[in-house]
């Protein structure tokens, strides 16, 4: 009998399996098949890294016994941005230029400066650290990442410092489940016998704003097993499918991916050859057909919605509940149901805890509003419990017509 063995060679890093997450087409164009393209990164990714720099040189020089004023280091901000910058680089917002975001990145650097001078919050050990993180006992799985600041603020607590240049804030939930951090806080953890408590300290530059957070060692434990998970669902991955969102934007592979490499083509054609692509046509004319559908049926709906309501008017005053045409006929019955109210809505919470209190909310899963309907209208539980969730849905009646062929004679 033979035993497949599972043999996991590459080291991962956060970055890595957030572009898995972000779109697994990405990810196999940048980390499988390893293309290089002429497009430049982001114009937020550029002032991400000059930022970052910046406060590496503020820290690296405090090490060294030199202390920069503001001036200082807003110069190296301004050298380092006209040596490194491309006019390739991407700017989505076209409102906005280099310099409105070189003014961004001396403001983020400005503010900082200003909050911790004179940076005397505790001692820095690293930066910039290369940190290898075995998520597992035998090494068979393993991660590294690069820690912008590792400071001690007495012996045995550690503080990992992130500098985040994110045009939003992030939730709170965002905080609590964050993994590159907290990953690194395993790695320290491992790298520094003495590690008597780990603090994870989100810098938020753009906001002037610090955010900490702590991670237990169940919490730890968890993620290394939901790390590992993860690993192995991009080794097993086959099709590596795009994920279009927002984000393709910034993508410097749109020129390749399936989702946008006919928006490329056809754009580099001449005018003449651009109007008579095939695609282009195809997709003019089934855009154009599908929106006179919609017209179509919008008027069609509103035309049976005013026939329904006059042959139900019509049903009722001749007192029938069949009315025939020459060739067709309509039955009309008299229907009611019960209405849960709208998901995320307070009355729905209140229904949801109702049900849970009569221990009858996995009877209806994720609450099956079809199944609680049934349930209510053959009054299939106990008359307490039909009386408290009858005051929480509301009851509708109304008239269903069905229309069918009349047979031939």
């Amino acid at each position: 009998m033979g035993y497949g063995i599972h043999v996991c060679m590459t080291v991962y890093s956060h970055s890595r399996l957030s572009c898995f997450e972000q779109c697994s087409q990405k990810y196999k164009l940048q980390y499988v098949d390893k293309v290089e393209t002429e497009v430049e990164g982001s114009v937020e990714a550029f002032l991400g890294t000059q930022a970052h720099e910046t406060l590496e040189k503020l820290y690296k020089d405090l090490m060294h016994q030199k202390t920069n004023t503001l001036p200082d280091l807003l110069d190296f901000l301004r050298a380092q941005w006209a040596k490194n910058w491309s006019d390739s680089i991407v700017i989505v917002n076209k409102e906005y230029n280099s310099e409105n975001y070189q003014k961004m990145a001396e403001k983020y650097i400005s503010d900082y400066y200003y909050r911790y001078k004179p940076f005397d919050q505790g001692r820095t050990i690293a930066l910039e650290q290369r940190i290898l993180i075995n998520l597992d006992e035998s090494g068979e799985f393993k991660l590294q990442g690069f820690i912008d600041r590792l400071t001690e603020k007495k012996d045995g607590f550690y503080e990992i410092h992130d500098y985040k240049t994110n045009s939003r804030l992030p939730l709170p939930e965002y905080i609590k489940t964050d993994r590159q951090l907290a990953l690194y806080s395993i790695g320290v953890k491992n790298q520094y016998p003495d590690v008597a408590h780990v603090r994870l300290i989100w810098h938020f530059l753009k906001f002037d704003k610090e955010i900490d957070s702590t991670r237990t060692d169940s919490e730890l434990a968890l993620l290394k097993k939901d790390t590992i998970a993860l690993i192995e669902k991009i080794e097993r991955e086959e099709t590596f499918a795009a994920s279009p969102s927002f984000l393709c934007e910034w993508c410097e592979f749109k020129p390749l991916c399936r989702q946008w490499s006919h928006h490329y083509k056809i754009k580099e054609k001449p005018a003449n050859e651009y109007l008579a692509d095939t695609g282009l046509n195809l997709v003019n004319r089934y855009a154009e057909i599908k929106n006179k559908q919609k017209l179509v049926n919008m008027e069609l709906d509103a035309e049976i919605t005013k026939l329904e309501e006059a042959l139900v008017l019509f049903s009722s005053k001749e007192h029938i509940d069949c009315v025939f045409g020459t060739q067709n006929k309509v039955r009309i019955t008299d229907s009611i149901r019960y209405v849960c109210p709208p998901k995320n809505s307070k009355e729905r919470q209140r229904l949801e805890q109702t049900l849970r209190e009569y221990g009858k909310y996995d009877l209806v899963t994720a609450l099956d509003t079809a199944a609680l309907n049934s349930i209510l209208l053959e009054r299939e539980w106990e008359t307490d419990v039909v009386t408290a969730l009858e005051k929480l849905v509301q009851l509708e009646k109304k008239k269903r017509l069905y229309v069918s062929k009349l047979k031939e004679k």
